[in-house]
């Protein structure tokens, strides 16, 4: 084989394979680690938050709105994976005096390095066709799907966060996030919180206006929004805390990732919506609507490009009398769960959980 031959033979059987095995190694700390990881994260939250609250009482620094984590390609060829983390004021990267600190996720350039390890292994087959070089830019390439798992690790550690007063520890303007990226590069909301008083008919003049992109990654809290129409809109990652959206009309639309927290939801009608990695727990949802709708854990089609979802979430919900009929509902969590007169007619349940009793009754006789 030429050089060119070789190159495609070794990104085609070697490095395809070992980047789905990287994926999984990913996916398997996440899960096996999880507790000692968060319990890092969170300590490493703390004291950034201590360094700012500090700052504040200086005088040193005014409100943050953004606490950016940027990941560093030449902390790679460091052999080293340390996040650059900045706190801001609203002119986000463009403050001149953001508090800067670090975070460490070794447990990610691990996995990575386990990769290049393997590969290394493999190149004498190639006989100098192949060089060393190549594994740089193989590690290069992949820390796009890095930050794909940083994303979800981080966006997973400020659940823990999610009761935080906030303003009690720093102080932050109206709108606060977090974000996750590459260093000047794009990155995504993690966590936001919005502590705008809006009414009803301002939150629906700002979808108008945004052509809804005001709802993705949004943050609403503690109002009315019952009888709403907001459906055909992408609301992926949103968090919807103390609401009331009973009768609220959510048909056909992108709920990936969502949190709903304390809601109301009676009467609700979700048919037809994408809710991987949704979390109903604890949510009245009586008489609620999940007709058609696609939610099931890991993979869709079982096509693996970054961190799988997590199961669709209605730990002890109020289900009664909700409609499931033709739903993905695999892996799913009805732990605790409701779900007296359930209409189950065609939904795929594989895989989902249920209470130990509520595998005994009849209700697995309506499974179709």
């Amino acid at each position: 084989m030429d050089r060119k031959e070789s190159l495609l033979h070794f990104y085609t059987h070697q490095v395809e394979p070992a980047r789905v095995r990287l994926m999984d190694d990913l996916q398997h700390t996440l899960q096996t680690r999880h507790t000692e990881l968060t319990a890092d994260f969170l300590s490493h939250f703390r004291l950034l938050i201590q360094e700012i609250s500090d700052a504040q009482k200086r005088g040193a620094k005014g409100g943050i709105a953004y606490i950016q984590y940027s990941m560093l390609r030449t902390e790679l060829h460091g052999g080293a994976m340390n996040i650059l983390v900045e706190a801001c004021d609203v002119s986000w990267l463009l403050d001149r005096t953001p508090i800067r600190s670090f975070y460490s996720s070794q447990w990610a350039y691990e996995c990575l390095e386990r990769m290049l390890n393997g590969l290394r292994e493999e190149l004498p087959r190639y006989q100098g066709s192949v060089g060393v070089v190549e594994l740089d830019r193989i590690m290069l390439r992949e820390a796009a799907l890095m930050n794909r798992y940083l994303v979800y690790f981080i966006r997973r550690c400020f659940r823990e966060l999610e009761d935080v007063e906030w303003h009690s520890l720093m102080e932050t303007e109206q709108i606060f996030e977090v974000r996750v990226g590459e260093y000047l590069d794009a990155s995504e909301c993690v966590f936001r919180i919005d502590g705008r008083n809006r009414s009803i008919a301002e939150i629906g003049e700002a979808l108008e206006e945004s052509d809804g992109l005001e709802v993705m990654y949004a943050h609403f809290q503690e109002v009315d929004m019952s009888n709403m129409i907001c459906s055909d809109l992408d609301f992926r990652y949103s968090r919807f805390e103390r609401i009331d959206l009973h009768s609220t009309d959510f048909q056909r639309c992108v709920l990936i990732g969502t949190r709903w927290r304390y809601c109301s939801l009676e009467d609700s009608d979700f048919t037809g919506s994408i809710l991987y990695g949704a979390d109903f727990s604890g949510c009245s949802l009586e008489r609620a609507v999940f007709r058609e709708i696609i939610g099931e854990a890991g993979h869709p089609e079982g096509l693996a490009q970054g961190p799988a979802y997590d199961a669709l979430n209605f730990e002890n919900s109020n289900l009664s009398g909700a409609d499931f009929r033709g739903a993905s509902l695999r892996g799913a969590v009805f732990r605790g769960a409701n779900l007296t007169n359930t209409l189950w007619e065609g939904a795929d349940v594989e895989g989902a959980i249920f209470d130990e009793g509520e595998r005994r009754m009849p209700l697995s006789d309506t499974f179709v």
